[in-house]
């Protein structure tokens, strides 16, 4: 499951300049797919740090981490202080760029293919844009199912959450952070994942 987010978030590096050219999700996803892909195979075992931070750079803003990490704290994201909110985001934040870029140079020979009609809900607000994973070393090449969940706001569609063969991103760290929240509260679980940042810190 690592492999796969982390492939799917690579996939989404794209300048927001690019992304505010196109209202439709479809092109949003199928753009950026092929654009960080593109910025992938430029690695040659010796610039791939410098890889990495360019596609973590395009990727990161693409992404609207206060919505998913309110989705994945749940309920009690609305009893939390407004600066409880903050470093929850932004330490859930933390923990995917640490979880996901320290692999996403494997993946540059993946493709992608986003399925032509997004499925539109909430009045045309929120969309989400199915598509299919073909990771490589995959001897049998079997496909794995991606959906997207966007909406759009003033500055475009953003994502928020991302389910693999019907696995929700959200929905696995909300269970983690439910947990945790109703053993030691919301500075329970700050502390769980600044610790989780701290060790996963480069020496």
């Amino acid at each position: 499951m690592k492999k796969l987010f982390t492939t799917l978030m690579l996939m989404l590096g794209l300048s927001s300049t690019a992304l505010a050219a196109s209202d439709n999700p479809v092109d949003v996803i199928s753009t950026t797919s092929q654009s960080a892909l593109e910025l992938l195979k430029k690695d040659t075992g010796k610039n791939t740090n410098q890889i990495r931070k360019q596609v973590e750079d395009l990727v990161v803003p693409q992404f609207d981490f206060i919505r998913m990490t309110a989705l994945a704290v749940g309920k009690d994201w609305r009893g939390a202080t407004p600066a409880q909110q903050t470093q929850l985001a932004e330490q859930f934040q933390t923990l995917l760029v640490r979880t996901y870029s320290s692999t996403m140079t494997r993946f540059k020979n993946a493709q992608i293919d986003v399925k032509p009609n997004a499925q539109l809900n909430n009045n045309g607000r929120e969309a989400v844009v199915k598509s299919e994973v073909t990771l490589p070393g995959s001897g049998d090449k079997k496909n794995v199912m991606v959906d997207y969940t966007l909406y759009r706001g003033n500055q475009g569609w953003k994502i928020f959450n991302v389910s693999v063969e019907g696995a929700s991103l959200v929905t696995i760290y909300r269970n983690q952070f439910g947990e945790e929240i109703r053993k030691n509260g919301v500075d329970g679980l700050i502390k769980l994942l600044k610790d989780k940042n701290e060790k996963g810190k480069p020496a």
